[in-house]
């Protein structure tokens, strides 16, 4: 490894290393995947109708295999790099600037699993290809990989998939996981698979884990200790943009509050929070953005139900009415535009036990965030920002709105508190150099 490099060195208690399985075992194990993922696509076929009913068959075609025209009549073999969601996406971001200014005669194909991730990566990446990821059953990905014959398949976070790793090494292509996280209890689901991922983590040439913890885990399902470095996360890396001028008028006359990425029921609990601070901030507006665009209808009826003035952001077009109390952001990519103009905000995914969404990204607005007890998909960067005082763990509306009352309170509290989320983020910005450290082998470059 190259040694501007972190190595994965030692850890002070490490978890068991799996040994790696033998051929047959990995066979076996494939073969029962297989067999699963033939399975549950059959047992899936009769609600095929209700799940196109319900808008679900937007991206069918891609997802079982059809090949984007694109990637058809590529110059060269691929970097392909894959991403979940929209998050992840955009964390990729300084990847793909830094690939195409140091490997420009390889195109880029960005795939993701949602189709607010491809709409994120059509028109903020600049890929040749943005797709969505076949299904990781009945060797549809194989098919895929066959005819694309990518050079260098990139995973971004947590996206392990044994059908996507086997159908890289057939078609002679490396893999590398960068801004790689693996939470306990992803490893504990995972290891009820058996030989399953040791096999398929075998097939992976580098690994870049976030923290020394996510890299003990990842080493606990099989990956070969060697090959496992600490490189940080992407997501802060990207240097946010320069703010331009407020998506809407009114904003900058307002004491405007956030919450990104929510999940369900953590609309309810922001907005009793809100409730409570608008009785004392008659200027307050708080901005809700759903983590997922299905949920924009229903998070709209739950704000409803508050009973407080809300619009939908697509209702909108340059003027904000200053009777609105609760925005719904409604549109896709829009979020970075209204950080700028916030006083503080709340990071979902982490109320609700899903491990957290990116707390770095507000912090490096330079907004204190606050964020649930669930924050094991961040844990270093939550924890860095609480000990810095950029952050704050709240647990119920009363202790979001006690902490939104002391930045709401005086504007240089929210500005201080912002400058230590800020400088947190900033401390993380290396990632991207250690990552392209592990990847210029791969692709034969120099540093």
């Amino acid at each position: 490894m190259n040694e501007r490099t972190p190595r994965f060195a030692a850890i002070d208690s490490p978890l068991p290393v799996r040994r790696p399985p033998s051929r047959a075992m990995a066979q076996l194990a494939y073969l029962g995947y297989d067999a699963v993922g033939g399975i549950a696509a059959l047992l899936a076929l009769p609600a095929l109708p209700w799940l196109v009913q319900r808008g679900y068959g937007r991206g069918a075609r891609e997802r079982l295999g059809r090949v984007p025209d694109a990637a058809l009549h590529l110059s060269a073999a691929p970097v392909w790099v894959h991403c979940a969601s929209v998050g992840e996406t955009r964390s990729a971001a300084p990847l793909l600037a830094r690939l195409r200014e140091r490997v420009p005669q390889r195109p880029l194909v960005v795939s993701t699993t949602t189709l607010a991730g491809r709409a994120v990566a059509q028109a903020d990446l600049g890929a040749d290809v943005a797709t969505l990821l076949p299904v990781d059953a009945l060797r549809i990905v194989d098919r895929v990989f066959r005819r694309v014959r990518p050079h260098l398949v990139i995973l971004v976070e947590t996206e392990l998939w044994p059908g996507v790793l086997r159908a890289a090494a057939r078609v002679g292509a490396a893999v590398a996981m960068v801004s790689g996280r693996l939470s306990a209890r992803a490893l504990d689901r995972y290891r009820w698979a058996g030989p399953l991922f040791p096999a398929a983590l075998a097939h992976v040439a580098a690994f870049g884990m976030q923290s020394s913890a996510d890299a003990e885990r990842i080493v606990a399902l099989g990956a070969p200790l060697e090959r496992v470095r600490v490189t940080g996360t992407l997501k802060a890396s990207a240097p946010p943009p320069r703010p331009g001028p407020p998506p809407l008028t009114g904003l900058e006359a307002r004491r405007v509050l956030i919450a990104a990425s929510t999940q369900p029921g953590e609309e309810e609990l922001v907005l009793h929070a809100f409730a409570a601070l608008r009785r004392v901030y008659r200027d307050a507006l708080l901005i809700i953005a759903p983590r997922r665009p299905e949920r924009f209808a229903a998070v709209s009826d739950v704000v409803a139900a508050s009973g407080m003035a809300f619009r939908r952001r697509s209702e909108l077009s340059d003027v904000l009415d200053p009777g609105v109390q609760v925005l719904v952001l409604d549109t896709l990519g829009e979020l970075v535009r209204f950080l700028p103009v916030a006083w503080a905000t709340f990071v979902g995914g982490t109320i609700a036990p899903l491990g957290g969404h990116n707390v770095l990204e507000p912090a490096a607005y330079g907004k204190p965030v606050a964020f649930g007890p669930h924050t094991e998909n961040v844990a270093d960067a939550a924890a860095a920002l609480c000990l810095a005082g950029g952050g704050a763990v709240v647990r119920t509306p009363v202790e979001l709105a006690k902490y939104w009352d002391g930045l709401l309170a005086q504007r240089s509290a929210a500005d201080a508190a912002g400058a230590r989320a800020r400088a947190v983020a900033a401390a993380r910005g290396d990632a991207l150099e250690h990552t392209w450290a592990m990847l210029a082998p791969l692709l034969g470059v120099p540093l």
